[in-house]
């Protein structure tokens, strides 16, 4: 025997409709607000299959509940052979037509997306993107439900703008970005936090450009990032493109990182000098090369 044409159970426009707009107001209401950033590819390995370069260039502010309310899920903090694994895990669900209407250049989210959650101030991954979850509840989904782990920075760019934190995601790629120390002459003036620091004439025609990641005036050490080209003491001075600062480059150190204090790459190579002659074409050939 058919079903009751009388009563609409996946087919009714009006109710379908009614169940998005209390889905969307529970959110409104239970939820937080947070920061999506979707991720632009760079550069795409297409061996591997993965994004060897990426970026992140906007922040689309986005109300989303969070599932997880009693902590976080996942494994936990685990010690490993390659330190310490933090595999927190954390669950939101998002209005599918909110979402729409705020990344307006994103039909749904994307597995890769981070989301920043400023209750803990913690920037997350999206690893799976569920769409059928509740399981089309009179005939239609409403919501994603996003599984997120904690974000493990491998030299993403962050060009949010000023407008949408850009500020706030600058110094999260400071806090972990690979960088490298310049030893400066004493002098006058101090270079400010962010700014373009290069050699040459100009920025537009520098031979070689960062940013300032850190400054320590006293031991005159200047910290950088993102390089183009690259510095070297015989070109001269560094000026900072803000600060109008200009002190002279006297050596490079590319080992010593300020994110990676306990790093142990400077050490390796001073006690490799004292075993190998890299200066040799071929150490290993007892001179005979």
């Amino acid at each position: 025997m058919p079903t009751n044409q009388y009563f609409k159970s996946y087919n009714s426009v009006p109710q379908q409709n009614l169940v998005d707009s209390l889905t969307n107001e529970v959110i409104k209401m239970s939820g937080t607000d947070v920061l999506y950033l979707p991720r632009r590819i760079v550069k795409r390995d297409e061996i591997l299959g993965e994004d060897s370069s990426s970026k992140f260039t906007m922040a689309y502010e986005i109300e989303m509940y969070l599932n997880t309310t009693d902590g976080f899920g996942g494994s936990g903090d685990q010690l490993t052979k390659f330190g310490l694994d933090v595999q927190d895990e954390i669950v939101f669900t998002v209005n599918k037509e909110r979402f729409k209407e705020e990344a307006a250049d994103r039909a749904i989210p994307m597995e890769g997306d981070l989301i920043y959650l400023r209750m803990n101030k913690g920037l997350f991954d999206i690893k799976f993107v569920e769409h059928e979850k509740p399981f089309y509840s009179l005939g239609k989904n409403y919501v994603y439900e996003l599984t997120c782990e904690k974000f493990m920075y491998s030299n993403e760019k962050f060009e949010i703008p000023a407008a949408q934190d850009g500020a706030l995601f600058d110094a999260i790629e400071r806090d972990f970005v690979q960088t490298i120390t310049l030893q400066l002459e004493s002098g006058v003036g101090t270079y400010t936090l962010g700014e373009y620091v290069y050699q040459g004439v100009s920025l537009g025609s520098a031979t070689a450009k960062a940013f300032v990641a850190s400054f320590n005036e006293f031991d005159n050490k200047l910290s950088v990032y993102d390089e183009h080209g690259t510095f070297i003491a015989a070109n001269g001075d560094i000026k900072g493109e803000d600060s109008g600062t200009t002190r002279l480059l006297q050596s490079t150190d590319r080992q010593e990182s300020l994110n990676l204090p306990h790093s142990d790459n400077k050490d390796f190579e001073v006690e490799g000098d004292n075993i190998l002659d890299f200066s040799e074409l071929d150490p290993w050939a007892e001179g005979e090369y």
